[in-house]
């Protein structure tokens, strides 16, 4: 069976353009989870909200919505929405960590409340009959909670469960526990997808290694870092880069970014987040980085940007 790899979440940069632009340069992953919406109160969801997963303005690789929330009734709404674009499916977030999301009861820190937690799980599965999956972590500040919530989760028909092998408190810091992923994916009764890590072919090799009967993987952070990664993982030779691709795919971001945002300001921030992940790509990246996060224009991005072609070969 082929190995499914889905592209994570990431806020202000797997968004609509990024995927689509992704998939026109290179080697696109099989699927992505969208960046979250989060839940509103209201018996409408503003269009605005939306716009990242019409299906209207383009979807180059098949994507999931992503919500996050703690109510109920948004949460029904919000996935109403997401049935009236055509989805049959949707994903809650539950896992993740920033502290003011945690400390609301949101993300990772709805698996504190266990009412809470299966109330959204079930009304998830409700509104998107097996189509409804979950995005969680080993826990918020120690990893056994999630091993405690696995009856919770194991009592609803999910279509797969996602486990980034951290705490909430870990961010994304500090090694993965690979012991602890091991000991929730033995117990649990979903299809598993495995999150957290996976920067390169080689890391890639040695999870499937490690959990030979996982078959499911989410990328986030490795493939911002690395755009080259899938082709890296799915061609099996150590990688040959087109540098070319990179500077087009850039190029054609940029433009994207400079029509569908308002303002420079929003532009040059959307490219900063990306690169914030992309200079680790190249050897002398950070030099790169220091110089294109202190940009004040998009005309100092750019130049900023031409002169890194130098460092970027």
């Amino acid at each position: 069976m082929k190995d499914t790899i889905c592209l994570a979440p990431l806020r202000g940069v797997t968004v609509r353009t990024f995927r689509n632009l992704h998939a026109k340069w290179f080697l696109p992953p099989d699927c992505a989870v969208a960046p979250f919406i989060a839940t509103a109160a209201g018996v409408k969801v503003k269009p605005s909200l939306l716009r990242d997963i019409d299906p209207a303005l383009g979807q180059t690789i098949p994507v999931v919505p992503q919500v996050i929330g703690k109510d109920t009734g948004q949460l029904r709404t919000l996935l109403r929405a997401f049935r009236g674009m055509g989805y049959t499916r949707a994903d809650l977030n539950a896992g993740c960590p920033w502290p003011f999301v945690v400390k609301k009861g949101r993300g990772a820190g709805l698996m504190r409340n266990t009412a809470a937690f299966a109330a959204m799980l079930e009304a998830g599965c409700e509104e998107m009959p097996e189509g409804f999956s979950v995005k969680v972590r080993l826990g918020i500040d120690s990893p056994d909670l999630l091993a405690e919530r696995m009856d919770i989760i194991n009592a609803f028909p999910l279509r797969e469960v996602a486990i980034h092998a951290r705490t909430a408190k870990q961010m994304y810091e500090g090694g993965v526990l690979l012991d602890g992923f091991a000991a929730a994916a033995a117990r649990c009764r979903h299809p598993v997808v495995y999150n957290g890590d996976i920067r390169t072919r080689d890391d890639f090799h040695a999870m499937t290694a490690r959990f030979p009967n996982i078959s499911r993987w989410m990328i986030g952070r490795g493939l911002a870092m690395n755009p080259f990664l899938i082709e890296d993982i799915r061609n099996g030779v150590p990688p040959v880069r087109d540098m070319s691709r990179l500077n087009a795919f850039l190029d054609d971001y940029l433009a994207a970014c400079e029509r569908e945002l308002h303002g420079p300001a929003a532009v040059l921030g959307r490219m900063k987040e990306l690169w914030s992940y992309l200079h680790a790509l190249f050897p002398l990246g950070g030099r790169l980085w220091d110089a294109i996060k202190i940009c004040r224009t998009l005309d100092e991005y750019r130049r900023v940007a031409g002169e890194g072609i130098i460092i970027r070969n």
